[in-house]
């Protein structure tokens, strides 16, 4: 079978046979395999029949490509773009969201009538994620969720799960999934909530096969078996590398001096290393500083010039000639030459027009190699010739861990581009003094032994409120009841019993003592897995908002429980600076300011100038008294998250509402490493959150209107690039 003239894999027409047949299909197969075609087909059939679709994505980043891939391929005015910070023609027929929006489209009522609600005259300027609707349900032909595996993700899990119970089941899915290793599980669960079968798709190969080899200064480049022989015989795999299990991933080692000062393999070593045509490269590491100064130490070195032989300068040229026309001043003089030799880097908090470059030097191939962060692997479509880890082992925030096998796959499959490279290659660098520490998780690499999907279900302040303003009790305890951790524990519950039952005869009698044991030890096991948790987590938070008057007594909404139902982010922090008469006295301008300090945190290392305005004392003042109070904190530990609260950036966000530049207020803080994309996220969720407040505030003309006008201020071209 063949589709857009591409002769298809077996995997693939399988999934379209399925969606030709009408069913909700689960796609699961390695980065790489192809899974989005088997979303094109779908999203082609929609339009063809003049349906609607929506294309969900985790990251924003995807979200962008995504747009860009088929406002080219369908026609801008087709598609819409709908994410935490932006929102373009929401009501084409295909429409790129982030899960959390459409999670939010179907908890909610309809958006209070007002001149956004007019679909002829959409001021676009003014609108926020929450003003999008699904017009009629009855013509929304499909959802896809993109990255479906999110749904184990500790801090954005829930939305998955419960956008997935909330969306009506005479619509469809399209799930695509790396390889799971509960597979039918995740879709047992999926089709009993669907109330239909959904048909799973599984490829457990890829089309381009993987080849794998450790490079160090002192060994060269070998596959793993050669690496492990040659360890063998020069006797190396001792001293230090036989670290006790307690500080296995401690790497205290490491905090005194780069490798490289210490005689270790450095990223110059492996590029030294790396024989023939290698190129592109993808460079894995774990911090954004790092990117920037390995980047800058690669074009400064002997073989980054002779990588730099290989670019296209003329092309190079014409283009960074023009971005500059376009973004003048935006390129350093450094990074301009990093550039026009072919390498470059890529990280979360880049300028969004220089990341937009990057990654369209990068899809026209020139780019030979990419430093970047593991953020850059999920779900963008760049393959690479070869991958290389500078590491298997990243600071989660809190310690020194291994790499999951997922994230470790989602970088590896990077590897190898269809129909150009007979294999990818996957580059790990591996001192042979630290084999031994790693060994344990690099087999599991090598073994592909993906974790199971699990749920990590845990409904907000929000959600709560919009339940309860819809639904019974009954009825959200059904919904409750739907969800991926229901599901898991009744299974839990099951074995458990299973497990009693055969140390029991036909007549439930247990003939030994020690199986006695074992018997009430599983017991206490199954009576905590039968425990509604869900439900009893629900009442914990009901009983908390009653308490500070959020809810009646009979759970229903109060004005702080109205408030709270339009707040989505920073949900309670938000909610009790409008209830304390903190936000009232600000001008636009200055709210605006307020809310970029709770849409951003900054790294330890930023040092933000200090306000030239006193005013922002009492500000921070008044912000800082709800900041500590009982409710907030209390919050907090409710859900588990600790509110942001930012004080240095919000002059910054006042000085983008009055008309500053980027460039500008970059210049206000000194970093390592550059934070425009860090301060366009700022500025773009602020303008959600002064959207929620304005629903607020709806009824008070005045105010509503200065919001919007603040609104359309701050919608400014240096933020609206689709990096």
């Amino acid at each position: 079978m063949k589709y857009n003239g591409l002769t298809l894999d077996t995997f693939q027409e399988e999934a379209i046979k399925a969606i030709d047949e009408g069913k909700s299909v689960l796609v699961s197969a390695p980065t790489g395999t192809g899974k989005t075609l088997v979303a094109d087909y779908l999203i082609e059939q929609a339009l063809n029949e003049d349906r609607e679709i929506i294309y969900t994505a985790p990251i924003k980043a995807l979200s962008n490509q995504k747009y860009r891939e088929y406002s080219e391929r369908f026609g801008s005015d087709k598609v819409g773009l709908v994410t935490g910070d932006m929102v373009i023609n929401p009501y084409a027929p295909l429409r790129i969201m982030t899960t959390e929006i459409l999670r939010n489209i179907l908890l909610q009522e309809s958006m209070e009538v007002g001149e956004e609600s007019d679909e002829e005259n959409v001021d676009e300027t003014t609108l926020i994620p929450s003003d999008t609707q699904i017009r009629d349900l009855d013509r929304l032909e499909a959802v896809i969720i993109d990255e479906i595996h999110f749904l184990d993700d500790p801090d954005r899990g829930t939305v998955w799960e419960e956008l997935l119970i909330y969306l009506p089941s005479t619509i469809r899915i399209l799930g695509l999934s790396a390889t799971l290793s509960n597979m039918e599980e995740f879709a047992e669960w999926l089709s009993e909530i669907r109330q239909t079968k959904v048909k799973v798709v599984v490829e457990n190969k890829r089309s381009v096969p993987l080849q794998f080899t450790f490079v160090s200064k002192g060994m060269g480049r070998l596959s793993p078996k050669n690496y492990k022989q040659q360890l063998r015989k020069k006797g190396r795999d001792t001293g230090e590398s036989r670290g006790s299990k307690k500080d296995k991933y401690s790497n205290k080692r490491n905090k005194k001096a780069p490798r490289g000062r210490r005689g270790g393999t450095s990223h110059l070593d492996v590029f030294d290393l790396l024989e023939g045509d290698h190129y592109p490269a993808l460079y894995f590491i774990y911090s954004r500083k790092m990117t920037e100064k390995l980047s800058a130490q690669l074009a400064d070195s002997n073989v980054g010039r002779s990588i730099g032989g290989r670019a296209n300068k003329k092309e190079l040229k014409k283009r960074l000639n023009d971005f500059e026309t376009q973004y003048p001043k935006t390129l350093s003089r450094s990074l301009r030459r990093q550039l026009q030799q072919g390498i470059a880097f890529h990280h979360a908090g880049l300028h969004v027009a220089i990341k937009s470059l990057v990654e369209s030097l990068y899809e026209a191939r020139l780019i030979q190699v990419l430093y970047c962060t593991s953020t850059f692997a999920l779900g963008i479509n760049m393959p690479a010739r070869t991958v290389i880890f500078d590491d298997v082992t990243k600071f989660n925030g809190i310690e020194i861990v291994p790499l999951s096998v997922r994230e470790f796959m989602q970088m590896a499959g990077r590897a190898g581009r269809r129909g150009i490279d007979a294999h990818g290659d996957v580059v790990i660098k591996l001192d042979p003094g630290t084999f031994k520490e790693h060994e344990e998780v690099i087999q599991k690499f090598l073994r592909k032994e993906s974790e199971p999907v699990s749920s990590s279900f845990n409904l907000s302040f929000n959600s709560v409120v919009n339940l309860l303003d819809r639904y019974d009790e009954e009825k959200i305890r059904r919904i409750l009841e739907r969800s991926f951790k229901s599901h898991q524990l009744g299974l839990r519950a099951d074995s458990l019993s299973d497990q009693i039952g055969d140390m029991q005869d036909d007549d439930g009698k247990v003939d030994s003592k020690s199986n006695r044991k074992k018997i009430a030890h599983l017991r206490r096991l199954l009576n905590d897995a039968k425990r509604p948790r869900l439900w009893e987590q629900f009442q914990k938070k009901v009983a908390f908002l009653q308490s500070f008057d959020y809810l009646n007594e009979h759970m229903e909404l109060n004005s702080p429980g109205r408030i709270l139902k339009s707040i989505q982010f920073e949900e309670i922090f938000v909610s009790e600076l409008i209830l304390s008469g903190a936000l009232e006295s600000l001008s636009p301008e200055e709210l605006f300011g307020v809310m970029t300090g709770l849409s951003q945190s900054l790294p330890r290392t930023a040092r933000v100038r200090r306000p030239s305005d006193e005013k922002w004392w009492d500000i921070f003042d008044n912000i800082e008294h709800v900041f500590q109070s009982d409710i907030v904190f209390g919050a907090q530990k409710l859900v588990g998250n600790e509110s942001t609260f930012t004080p240095e950036l919000m002059p910054l966000g006042e000085m983008w509402a009055t008309g500053s530049s980027l460039s500008e207020i970059v210049a206000e803080i000194d970093n390592p490493t550059d934070l425009s994309g860090d301060l366009v996220g700022a500025f773009r969720r602020a303008k959600d959150l002064v959207g929620q407040v304005r629903k607020v505030n709806w009824e008070d003309v005045e105010r509503r209107n200065a919001l919007r006008d603040l609104m359309r201020r701050v919608t400014r071209d240096e933020v609206e690039v689709i990096s």
